[in-house]
């Protein structure tokens, strides 16, 4: 390792329990393929975006939703159509004040449905009611397809369908039953025209044949081996679904559909986390798509950061909040795309998502890129003359550097540096005289409220 070197700073977060095997961390930052070809950096790392305060409700979100243009969210027990200058009408009151709410509109009424009860909002008048036909069953989701809103009986295997284009009309005879496996459906998810029936240890696909008597009727007869954690467990993204599953050998791995094939896009550190969730069952899933980076997010309780999968590298990394010397997950709970921006809700509050914004609720983003080990291939001890980082100067703001040498068990103080006052943008960025280890671990942190890209770095060792 004589000389100076180019290291692999750019990476994505692969931590294992056994930390001598993967200790690698991207948090708050990720990946991000430069296409402009020529260019001397193909990858680099970049900040996650930040999340400034739009709108502070009443009361907790349940579910926030695009209608085709027009914004819903559930504030306790309020429907409320919102503007993205933060100002809202009510358009109902629910039954209920607390718990996940579903939402999906059709050619004119939006459906909310959270569990025993289900009500419809017109599009055209706004008029709002309670569903109340006899034939209504619960439902934890709602989904549509050509025309029909799909329910699934809560702690069945069936699902039910309503008349074309009305959710307030229901048949006792439009039902079947995902009974392939003997497993009750979790959750539901409309693809390309086909239904997928999430069940605990298994999914069927059905598709609209076109039946009078009953439309759907289920592909090919052939489930698939792979059920779902929860009912909040599914996001649609990058044109297929994303999902944490389930089977009667496991659960927690991370599955996108391909055609009809679960396909793993988890890692050994992403599950290892996901397995130490307190209450997998409670996982939840957010998505959004910018500058062709496409995310998934996925929260779950006793997690200590929110992780995140991007779609173009195929890599993960974490988004966190980091305070009093520990990380928690990001607080978003869901992310909508309204009039060309992102928002992002978390109890109360509504939040503009921002890649110009770079800090969360008024707190800079903290930005943490942990390397993978760096050892000499004798195992012998590496003497350290120094480290330069490549990366974005010149906006003012500091970064540091903390060393390990146990493999990245503990870290010594952080080393200060500059990034560069604002306009010097080819400030250098040097830590010299940093000691030998046999086995060096190397953490970067940028803890101010300042463009933060890391293009690569260097070790004269």
């Amino acid at each position: 390792m004589a000389g100076q070197a180019t290291i692999k700073v750019i990476g994505p977060s692969y931590t294992l329990v056994d930390r001598k095997s993967g200790v690698q961390r991207a948090v708050n930052l990720y990946m991000r393929g430069v296409e402009g070809l020529g260019e001397d950096k193909q990858v680099v790392l970049d900040s996650a975006p930040g999340l400034a305060p739009l709108v502070t409700l009443t009361a907790d979100i349940r579910g926030s939703y695009n209608a085709g243009g027009r914004w819903f969210i559930v504030s306790g027990a309020s429907l409320c159509e919102m503007t993205t200058a933060g100002t809202y009408l009510l358009r109902g009151t629910l039954a209920t004040d607390a718990g996940f709410v579903s939402m999906k509109h059709g050619r004119d009424q939006l459906v909310i449905v959270e569990g025993a009860n289900g009500y419809v909002l017109s599009l055209n008048t706004n008029a709002f009611g309670r569903i109340t036909d006899s034939d209504w069953r619960g439902s934890n989701v709602v989904d549509e397809l050509d025309g029909y809103f799909i329910f699934a009986a809560p702690g069945t295997d069936q699902f039910y369908i309503s008349d074309i284009d009305n959710a307030s009309t229901l048949d006792a005879l439009d039902f079947s039953s995902a009974d392939t496996n003997p497993d009750n459906i979790i959750t539901h998810r409309v693809r390309k025209r086909e239904l997928h029936l999430f069940g605990d240890l298994s999914t069927e696909i059905w598709i609209n044949s076109g039946d009078p008597d009953f439309p759907f009727v289920r592909y090919n007869s052939t489930p698939i081996d792979v059920g779902i954690v929860g009912k909040r467990a599914c996001v649609s993204a990058a044109d297929t679904l994303v999902w944490v599953g389930k089977t009667d050998r496991g659960q927690g791995y991370v599955y996108r559909m391909d055609g009809h094939q679960p396909v793993r896009i988890s890692t050994q550190a992403v599950e290892e986390a996901l397995n130490s969730s307190t209450d997998l069952t409670q996982c939840s899933m957010w998505t959004y798509h910018i500058e062709g980076n496409e995310f998934v997010g996925i929260n779950a309780p006793g997690l200590e950061t929110t992780w995140c999968y991007e779609f173009s590298t195929g890599q993960w990394h974490e988004r966190g909040e980091y305070a009093d010397g520990a990380w928690a997950p990001l607080r978003a709970q869901s992310v909508t795309f309204v009039s060309g921006h992102h928002y992002a809700c978390a109890g109360q509050v509504i939040y503009a998502m921002s890649g110009d914004v770079y800090t969360i609720d008024g707190s800079p983003i903290v930005r943490e890129r942990t390397w993978p080990h760096l050892m000499a291939p004798s195992f012998e001890p590496v003497t350290f003359r120094s480290v330069e980082l490549a990366c974005s100067t010149g906006h003012g703001g500091n970064v540091t550097l903390e060393i390990s040498n146990d493999g990245g068990f503990t870290f010594g103080p952080p080393l200060l540096r500059s990034l560069g006052a604002v306009g010097r943008w080819m400030q250098r960025i040097r830590w010299h005289m940093l000691g030998a280890a046999r086995d060096r671990v190397f953490r970067l942190r940028c803890s101010d409220a300042v463009p933060f890209v890391i293009h690569a770095a260097a070790v004269d060792a």
